[in-house]
């Protein structure tokens, strides 16, 4: 297995370091030989933590062959021990399941920190009222105005991998981990559009959950007496189609319901 480490200098205004307590997030982003959670391998884990204000550390695990993959688990496994928040961008979806699966596929022991900020959950419903194109990473990227040296993506990262397994060419690594590297170095950076977001009670998302669902909600809480924490206004019409649905059916989950509401946002 290959192991990098960086340190880099990271500007991040103080009010946002603090008010997301950046020093207690671990960052991290997972490069695949495909998208099936059964067959495909976890190639390369990039994770980055902050050891102090400003100073960031990327550590890489690269698998140099398909045989490394548990080399690579137990290793991010126990990076994650020492937090209890982890931080990715679109890893609610991808990432998360895929790691869990391959770590349970190679009997590797591991805990998952108890909260996920899914940076892409966040700005999705918003991006377009603040004024980016696209939501993908380099384009929220693109948006705060930050350059990167990478120039390919996720499916090329396979392609030069694969090659890299028939040829032992090491300059195609390089290019793999850059660009998982810049994946992870930029996600701190994006906590500006989150503190935009937060702060600006004009915006309000595309996907929001309407006024007539909010009070058939709301009357339904009260009528079978549910408490549940959260700014129901603000949660997506999907989330209060679940809920609606979970209660009419008489599947009453407090917890189920804290926990789609806080994903909600």
């Amino acid at each position: 297995m290959l192991l990098k480490q960086h340190l880099i200098d990271i500007e991040v205004p103080e009010k946002i370091f603090r008010h997301y307590a950046l020093d207690k997030i671990l960052f991290f982003d997972i490069e695949t030989t495909g998208f099936d959670k059964i067959k495909n391998n976890v190639i390369l884990i990039s994770c980055g933590h902050f050891s102090e204000k400003n100073k960031f550390i990327i550590r890489q695990y690269f698998g140099e062959n398909l045989g490394e993959e548990k080399k690579i688990l137990c290793n991010f496994g126990k990076a994650l021990t020492d937090y209890k928040v982890w931080c990715s961008y679109n890893g609610i979806a991808f990432d998360e399941p895929f790691i869990k699966r391959r770590m349970e596929i190679n009997n590797v022991d591991f805990t998952l920190p108890s909260k996920h900020i899914d940076l892409y959950r966040i700005i999705r419903p918003y991006h377009k009222q603040l004024g980016m194109e696209r939501c993908s990473l380099k384009g929220v990227e693109k948006f705060l105005g930050i350059g990167r040296e990478d120039t390919i993506d996720g499916g090329i990262s396979v392609e030069l991998y694969n090659e890299f397994l028939q040829s032992e060419d090491y300059d195609l690594t390089e290019a793999i981990m850059l660009h998982n590297y810049e994946d992870v170095l930029n996600l701190p950076k994006i906590f500006r559009v989150v503190y935009n977001i937060d702060h600006n009670e004009e915006l309000r998302r595309e996907d929001c959950i309407t006024e007539k669902q909010l009070k058939y909600l709301k009357s339904l809480l009260r009528k079978n007496q549910i408490n549940i924490e959260g700014d129901l206004d603000r949660i997506s019409k999907k989330a209060a189609s679940r809920i609606i649905y979970s209660i009419l059916k008489g599947e009453i989950n407090e917890s189920k319901f804290q926990h789609i509401i806080k994903n909600s946002y």
